[in-house]
């Protein structure tokens, strides 16, 4: 997880897209819950929603957080996250947090790395976009569906995310 969103150019239209659907999708303006932007890079929801936003990210330079385990936190947002976990560590993160909160959601983002994403690696000039990624799209759906409950999703954003509004089972 060393890579961190560029929003700039193309690249600030398609990630923010993105992060107004993760918001429209769960409603996160417009609740009272505690949120954990897990991978939160330059903290770009934290300055698109009207409320204080727990940040935690592997570049301490974004990290506000030094201690996932004390927190409490309902709503978990994964954005472009998950693909640089191999299978085996998204398993045990999703064990390891329902342990925690069984009644957590989670709002995730996951790429489609198909081909309209890698004609606008080239495009947008940035050859490393999925450098260090370590599980696939249909991995991470998997492991998703093994532990929760999909209550809405939004497919296709540029043909190239999907979101996920989930729940534990």
């Amino acid at each position: 997880m060393s890579q961190v969103t560029n929003y700039k150019g193309i690249s600030k239209i398609y990630f923010e897209k993105i992060l107004f659907e993760i918001i429209e999708l769960a409603s996160l303006n417009n609740n009272k819950k505690i949120i954990l932007d897990y991978g939160c890079g330059k903290k770009q929801l934290s300055k698109l929603l009207n409320k204080k936003i727990l940040n935690y990210d592997i570049d301490p330079r974004y990290n506000e957080i030094d201690n996932l385990e004390i927190l409490n936190y309902d709503t978990v947002i994964f954005n472009h996250v998950l693909m640089y976990f191999n299978p085996e560590e998204i398993d045990k993160l999703f064990k390891k947090m329902y342990e925690k909160n069984r009644n957590c959601e989670f709002v995730i983002g996951v790429g489609r790395q198909n081909i309209v994403s890698k004609l606008a690696k080239v495009f947008t000039f940035n050859f490393k976009a999925h450098a260090g990624t370590l599980s696939t799209y249909k991995e991470q759906l998997e492991i998703i569906e093994k532990h929760m409950k999909i209550l809405k999703y939004k497919k296709n954003i540029f043909f190239m995310t999907d979101i996920y509004y989930t729940r534990f089972i």
